[in-house]
């Protein structure tokens, strides 16, 4: 049995992180596109090209908390070497569901979603106002998205933790 107080300082890192990062992406969802999308366009321009690099910023640092957290439980929990007892139960399942669409999003945050930064932080210089258009369709569809998979992820997560 692994160390009570690590794990459970592990599962509490993970879980605030998780919540943090979904808070985030509501604020996103819910406040900060909507706001953006009634700005007059230069306004926006410049609202777009000094937020959301922090923002991206901050979603690196808790996806990197709840991810680094996440695998810290796995390992404490099954040594990375009993995998199979996620698929022993259904509660197992839902936690393997969750920790892949977890991780799945964790990757395109870092490796798609960052590609979408520079052309943000160049926003409010010289764009074509057809660039800028597609950048903020971007950032419309892509935290939309974010938020439907991370709804997935806690839901499947409370399921495998606390059953139905």
């Amino acid at each position: 049995m692994p160390d009570i107080s690590l794990l459970t300082f592990a599962r509490w890192v993970h879980v605030l992180g998780g919540a943090a990062w979904l808070g985030e992406v509501v604020v996103i969802v819910f406040v900060l596109v909507p706001t953006a999308l009634r700005m007059e366009p230069a306004a926006r321009l410049d609202f777009v090209g000094r937020v959301f690099p922090r923002i991206f910023r901050l979603a690196s640092v808790l996806a990197s908390f709840t991810l680094i957290a996440g695998a810290a439980l796995n390992y404490l929990l099954t040594g990375w070497q009993n995998l199979g007892a996620y698929f022993s139960s259904p509660r197992g399942v839902f936690i393997a569901i969750g920790g892949g669409l977890g991780l799945a999003l964790g990757l395109f945050h870092f490796f798609v979603e960052h590609r979408i930064e520079p052309g943000i932080k160049v926003m409010s210089q010289n764009m074509s106002p057809e660039e800028a258009a597609r950048i903020v369709k971007v950032l419309t569809i892509v935290p939309r998205a974010g938020l439907c998979v991370m709804l997935a992820i806690f839901v499947s997560m409370m399921i495998g933790a606390r059953g139905f």
